[in-house]
């Protein structure tokens, strides 16, 4: 028979369980804070991967539209029309040695860029048919609070460079002149997208062609649709702004400003003294 055990023993085998559970439980313990700390870290490194990509992200340069050159569009004469060129010292052969540049900073909500173009628009035009000037045109969006939200003067510069960046450049001076003539009121809601698109077709512009700065098969319907250049147009209005932007239309001659372009006649002086020089 065996021998029942003493209190003695009983009281040893119980605090040597007693043991076992602590030790185990401190060994479950260990192991919880071991796994806790390492998906913390793991927490934390990820936390610092996200921040890393969004600084990445908010700092790198926004995608530049193909024949944009820092914000801008120029034109020279080409033959017996004009063509886009993104140097205008290099490719207008066909632009007598003296042609200046000029270069006119615009924003489609902007009623008195509507009154220059309205004025002067055909007139430039002409100057860079003949080859007497080359024209750079930098749509800017100084007026997006002016629109009820809906960023006209971001979209309406977007369309003109998915037109741009799509091969269509030909089509931009008529676009934009159609622009001005049905710009909405100031304080509305500006043109929608698909009036936008219905001006661009009314001008030339096939909608369905595919642009060539998106990895994927993106049209410029897609691209007015879709803001595809909305980053460009911010950084290159704040470009504009930093290098002394005051306000639209600007236009300048060789770099330098013209005071008053409401009078062609001094306007058209001042260029033409200028191919001069």
């Amino acid at each position: 028979m065996a021998k029942k055990p003493s209190n003695t023993d009983r009281r040893a085998a119980a605090r040597e369980k007693a043991r076992q559970i602590a030790e185990a439980q401190a060994r479950k313990q260990k192991t919880a804070k071991r796994v806790l700390y390492i998906g913390v870290a793991l927490v934390a490194a990820l936390v610092l991967v996200v921040v890393g990509v969004l600084i990445y992200q908010s700092t790198k340069p926004a995608a530049q539209p193909q024949g944009y050159t820092e914000g801008s569009v120029t034109f020279v004469k080409d033959g017996d029309g004009v063509a886009l060129t993104e140097d205008p010292a290099k490719d207008s052969k066909d632009a007598k040695d003296s042609a200046p540049n000029v270069k006119v900073f615009l924003d489609y909500q902007c009623p008195a860029c509507a009154q220059f173009e309205g004025l002067n628009g055909k007139g430039l035009g002409k100057l860079v048919a003949d080859g007497d000037i080359s024209l750079t045109f930098q749509p800017v969006a100084l007026l997006d609070n002016q629109s009820g939200g809906t960023k006209y003067s971001t979209r309406s510069a977007n369309l003109m460079m998915c037109v741009v960046d799509s091969g269509q450049a030909d089509k931009f001076q008529e676009l934009s002149l159609s622009l001005f003539s049905n710009q909405p009121e100031e304080g509305g809601t500006g043109l929608d997208d698909q009036k936008m698109l219905d001006l661009a077709k009314e001008a030339g512009v096939d909608v369905d062609k595919k642009i060539n700065t998106a990895e994927d098969d993106v049209t410029v319907k897609d691209c007015v649709n879709n803001i595809q250049f909305e980053d460009f147009v911010t950084q290159s209005t704040k470009e504009a702004l930093n290098g002394g932007l005051k306000g639209t239309p600007t236009v300048q001659v060789n770099g330098e400003n013209v005071g008053d372009w409401s009078d062609q006649q001094s306007f058209f002086a001042e260029i033409l003294q200028a191919q001069k020089k």
